[in-house]
């Protein structure tokens, strides 16, 4: 038995962009349809690539054979993606492989011969356009908000919300009076409009002790080495798939302040594990507050606290244990026994 995890080709070179750009001039779905299931190619690597690439690591710490499949069936992440795990071409599958299949090209599900699961990330790929009702296929996702999505989307099918996965060894606790004082990130990809209301709304009310740093396009390793910096995240995503930076700010002791992604960021309790914030008015509120050293320190461990149950060696690693053990049809303690 082994499991297949599909991801795109992570390709950000010049002529992919211009092609890219020149196909999607042309109004015709059926070629976008083409492009993305044939070709499969992102520019960018994002979080929920990242998360499956994470599932992939946990299911062969688990003693399972596990593997990322892509249309060229090469790595080309590099420093962007996880090292050390291995790549085949999606051709290659075979018939008893358990296939994970991410939101944004499930189409290809009835193309697999054995068992299947749909992973369900972001709202606007969760689409029936797959036979979701079939014995063999499985659906995955990661938050309530999620899950309520996807219960009107696939009527009648069960839909789990499976954990994330936090690097914590990539994202080691600092305390916030180790971090750079007054400094707070922030990913312009995501809502800048939020970004630049919220800085402006703080500097209005004559706030002086933050400073925003936007980061944004750094590969995962020297991202990694940069959130060993701020003392704040700010969470500015309208809506979140799987949302593992707000995740992984708070497994590194930062204070995350934000948006809650209409339910996407639930790690986020006010006040506890996060300040939540809808507005850039309520988050420069929740600034001010957070120049209080105790008050971040004690969201910052609270939020670690809660957030350590998504480390490898918790609940991702009892989850791939029990499903492990539900396609091979053996038992638990045996799969603990093999790991």
């Amino acid at each position: 038995m082994r499991f297949v995890f599909l991801v795109p080709d992570l390709d950000a070179s010049f002529a992919w962009q211009v092609f890219d750009r020149t196909m999607h001039r042309i109004p015709s779905a059926a070629l976008h349809d083409w492009m993305r299931h044939r070709l499969m190619r992102v520019q960018i690597a994002h979080g929920g690539t990242l998360n499956l690439m994470r599932h992939c690591q946990t299911a062969r710490s688990c003693g399972v054979e596990a593997v990322l499949a892509t249309m060229r069936g090469r790595n080309t992440y590099g420093e962007r993606g996880i090292a050390n795990l291995p790549f085949i071409r999606w051709a290659d599958r075979r018939p008893d492989d358990v296939c994970i299949v991410p939101d944004f090209v499930t189409a290809l599900i009835d193309e697999v011969e054995g068992p299947a699961i749909a992973y369900l990330q972001v709202p606007l790929f969760t689409k029936a356009n797959f036979d979701y009702k079939s014995d063999r296929v499985q659906l995955w996702t990661d938050s309530p908000f999620m899950q309520a999505i996807c219960e009107q989307a696939y009527p009648g099918k069960p839909v789990p919300i499976v954990p994330n996965i936090v690097d914590n060894t990539a994202f080691p606790f600092i305390p916030q009076r180790d971090r750079e004082s007054g400094l707070v990130f922030a990913f312009p990809r995501k809502g800048p409009k939020f970004i630049d209301a919220t800085e402006e709304c703080y500097r209005r009310l004559g706030g002086q002790f933050w400073r925003f740093e936007r980061i944004d396009g750094l590969p995962f390793h020297e991202l990694a080495q940069q959130f060993r910096r701020p003392q704040v995240f700010l969470a500015s995503a309208e809506v979140e798939g799987c949302a593992l930076p707000p995740q992984e700010s708070m497994a590194a002791g930062i204070v995350v302040v934000g948006k809650t992604a209409r339910g996407a960021n639930f790690c986020m309790q006010h006040r506890e594990t996060a300040m939540a914030a809808e507005t850039p008015e309520e988050a420069a509120k929740c600034l001010f507050e957070l120049e209080d050293e105790a008050l971040r320190s004690y969201i910052s461990e609270q939020a670690h606290q809660y957030i350590s149950r998504y480390f490898p060696d918790r609940e991702p690693y009892r989850f791939w244990q029990e499903t492990i053990a539900q396609y091979s049809g053996q038992s638990v303690a045996a799969i603990r026994q093999a790991a």
